[in-house]
């Protein structure tokens, strides 16, 4: 009975069925004849060309000619007995069989490597589309066309004893591999990307040639010769000019490449096994791992995801690794970590720098990277940071099967570690800020080079003396960055909020460096909270705060000192230590309205004008409710005891009111006269829910011009160098130089004091 095939198509796969009809012989009918096109099953079509015995010997001895020769669905890519020749002589192999003695596995390797799963024809080899299929619309095949470049093959490793960390325990477990999955570059994928497709090919293949023109392909290393996809009776075969030559992962490159032991020996400090998924472990017959690497990328496993019916990820995703060479890793060191700052030796790097400095030589991109890319400063690292390399001088270009590897005999510091905060990375007295970094997730964003910074430097020996204590703690689930609570009376982990406020009071983005003379406000990265710097020595609002209470006697200000990068800037801004003995940090406790509510101590230099504020009757239980509302800032212009003093009796509503020498407040008032009081005081208080206060005012603030004061009037904030404020068109009041015409900054609002009062 002659042979009937029928051929369907399943999104990428092609299912061939042997069917007979029972009912009547139709060998006769043309219409259920075999179609001329079909040439036979792939083993039949490679016998009949006669040019494919190394091939059809190689398949042979491996096992696979029940696979190749039956009706599994498969493609085959098919080298000649040229390309085979060529092979086994740069090998040194008389023949297929003599390599079969002498490496059965890695003959049985080179051959799977060319059976791939599933039937491709040629449109699907160039644009495969696992999401939509053969459905997809041609705006569906214009998006990222050809990016699903990687097939899975019959090629695979054996199973392997490896000891290792599973679930923090040091054992031995069963490492299973998956199949290697075989790149399938096409002129539609460079041009998906923009980028010229021979340079950039052949930038990882130089012993091969671009040949997928305008609407081609190449295998890996091998050029097709056919112009269109050989139909078989179990898939689709094409003819190759070279062998393929089986790709390992990164890792398994990288790791028999002695050159890279270092950085190897770095990324293995994160090794771990993970199970395999349940289908696998099933299929064996017990329980298999994987091998993984915890928080950095999975370069050793074959696939990104161990579901063969992801195919969206199995196809598409591939690592691109900036890899230094032991060479590079050991100048890197010498040059960057110096031995005064604690790390003698690679071992002694802290594990936080060791993922940072890992994860910075990984592409974020999820996909193959090529050169012209990285030329056109297109690819950024994992941190966001850009790739800044020569692609020109690049030692090692490794193309694997799942990614792609830049080797490098030379590398600059990463930018991260370039950086203003580059100093937490190089030197271990700053270990705990650096877990802070970590903690805010902020790194990312101090390492731009679209910002210029300028950091404090807080010490180890800061957060130990804080109050509360903070310290970093090893725990078996590694380093953390631990406070003290009063309230457990223990430590627990810093919270995230907690550690970006750290970061944020100790960071300026609209400076260039801290000022060794004169005054100088700085608005940190903490809303309303500022660095004052006066004849070289710096603090914070909220320690310049301190001031305001009578007992305290000490000077606020500590000197700061640069902590340069060889003598230079850093590439995004300048760092400073400082001398206080604990952290910066901002300002919290009671606000400004209820110090000004419950000013009832003589010595304080506003304690004249609190007690107005108390005869006008805008106190109440330690608050002033008229004046305040919920997400309201109030600037109080706030004259000094003295002032009030002297000019009791301009001020409206206090004819019945006298001071003493001790500035203490007698008499009673009208109701009449606290209301002319009340309104008088109201002119000294600026909301922000009735103007835009977006910075407190200081000398060069943009905190100044017309506002409208609580009172219903306009008022006038001068700046000449010094502040002034009045009403506006009338005379101006200057803001006390006692504290160099810095603000009170509160998280509700800021007091200057003020030489004389509003007429």
């Amino acid at each position: 009975m002659t042979k009937k095939t029928k051929l369907m198509t399943m999104g990428g796969m092609i299912c061939a069925a042997m069917f007979a009809v029972s009912c009547q012989d139709i060998t006769d009918d043309d219409h259920y004849a075999q179609p001329s096109w079909l040439k036979g099953n792939a083993w039949e079509v490679m016998e009949a060309d006669g040019n494919y015995s190394s091939m059809l010997k190689a398949v042979e001895l491996t096992g696979y000619k029940p696979i190749v020769n039956g009706q599994t669905i498969l493609t085959v890519m098919a080298p000649d007995d040229g390309a085979w020749q060529t092979f086994l002589s740069e090998k040194g192999y008389s023949s297929v069989d003599d390599m079969f003695q002498k490496d059965p596995a890695g003959l049985k390797k080179m051959v799977g490597y060319h059976l791939m799963y599933y039937a491709y024809d040629w449109d699907k080899m160039v644009n495969f589309r696992p999401n939509e299929g053969d459905a997809a619309t041609a705006e569906q095949r214009d998006r990222d066309a050809g990016l699903w470049y990687k097939h899975r093959t019959r090629s695979q490793d054996d199973m392997e004893k490896m000891r290792g960390k599973l679930n923090s325990r040091d054992t031995t477990v069963t490492v299973y591999h998956y199949e290697r999955f075989l790149p399938v570059l096409s002129h539609r994928f460079f041009e998906t990307l923009g980028i010229d497709a021979k340079t950039n090919y052949e930038y990882f293949y130089p012993g091969s040639q671009w040949t997928g023109g305008s609407n081609g392909f190449n295998v890996s290393n091998a050029s097709v010769t056919d112009q269109q996809a050989v139909v078989t009776d179990n898939g689709y075969l094409y003819h190759v000019n070279q062998v393929i030559r089986p790709l390992e992962t990164i890792y398994q490159t990288l790791k028999q490449n002695p050159n890279y032991s270092d950085f190897v020996g770095l990324y293995d400090q994160y090794a771990e096994f993970a199970e395999a998924d349940e289908q696998t472990s099933n299929n064996v017959g017990h329980t298999v791992y994987i091998l993984t690497h915890g928080v950095l990328p999975n370069i050793a496993c074959e696939w990104p995801v161990t579901s063969y019916q992801a195919m969206n990820q199995l196809e598409s995703v591939g690592y691109s690794i900036f890899a230094p060479s032991n060479k590079a890793i050991q100048n890197f060191f010498t040059n960057y970590w110096k031995p005064e700052g604690g790390y003698k030796q690679l071992a002694d790097l802290d594990p936080l720098v060791m993922q940072y400095f890992i994860m910075q030589s990984f592409a974020a991109n999820v996909r193959i990277v090529f050169p012209e890319e990285i030329q056109k400063g297109l690819v950024e690292t994992a941190y966001g940071t850009p790739i800044n390399i020569n692609t020109d001088e690049v030692d090692d270009r490794m193309m694997c099967e799942n990614g792609v590897v830049y080797g490098m005999n030379e590398m600059e510091a990463p930018a991260i570690f370039s950086s203003v905060i580059g100093p937490a990375f190089a030197d271990t007295t700053y270990q705990c800020y650096l877990y802070t970094l970590d903690k805010s997730q902020l790194v990312l964003s101090m390492a731009s080079n679209k910002v210029d910074f300028v950091t404090l430097l807080p010490t180890n020996l800061q957060y130990n003396q804080n109050q509360p204590q903070m310290r970093l703690n090893t725990t078996t689930a590694g380093r953390l960055l631990e406070v003290y609570s009063d309230l457990d009376a223990n430590f627990a982990t810093m919270g995230q909020n907690q550690a970006r406020g750290i970061v944020n009071i100790h960071t300026a983005s609209n400076i260039d460096h801290l000022a060794t003379s004169g005054t100088q406000v700085v608005e940190t990265n903490e809303a309303f909270n500022y660095w004052f710097v006066h004849d070289g020595k710096i603090t914070t609002s909220a320690r310049f705060n301190e001031q305001l209470n009578p007992a305290y006697a000490e000077s606020p200000f500590v000197a700061f000192h640069e902590v340069t990068n060889n003598g230079q800037p850093w590439d995004n801004g300048r760092a400073y230590t400082y001398d206080s003995p604990d952290l910066f940090a901002a300002a919290s406790g009671d606000g400004l309205i209820h110090r000004l509510a419950v000013g009832n101590d003589k010595n304080y230099e506003y304690y004249l004008f609190s007690q107005l504020l108390q005869k006008a009757g805008l106190v109440a239980n330690g608050d002033m409710p008229s004046l305040v509302s919920e997400g309201n800032r109030l600037v109080v212009f706030a004259p000094t005891n003295e002032a009030i003093r002297q000019n009791l009796a301009k001020i409206p509503g206090c004819a019945a009111l006298t001071v003493a020498d001790d500035y203490t407040l007698s008499g009673t008032l009208t109701s009449t006269a606290k209301t002319q009081l009340a309104n008088h005081l109201r002119n000294y208080f600026i909301s922000s829910l009735m103007n835009t206060v977006s910075t407190y005012p200081y000398p060069g603030s943009t905190c100044k011009g017309r506002f409208l004061a609580m009172s219903g009037d306009y008022v006038e904030i001068t700046d000449n160098g010094t502040l002034g404020f009045g009403r506006e068109g009338g005379a101006s009041v200057a803001v006390s130089q006692k504290y160099f015409s810095l603000p009170f900054a509160f998280s509700d609002g800021c007091l200057q004091f003020i030489d004389g009062i509003i007429e």
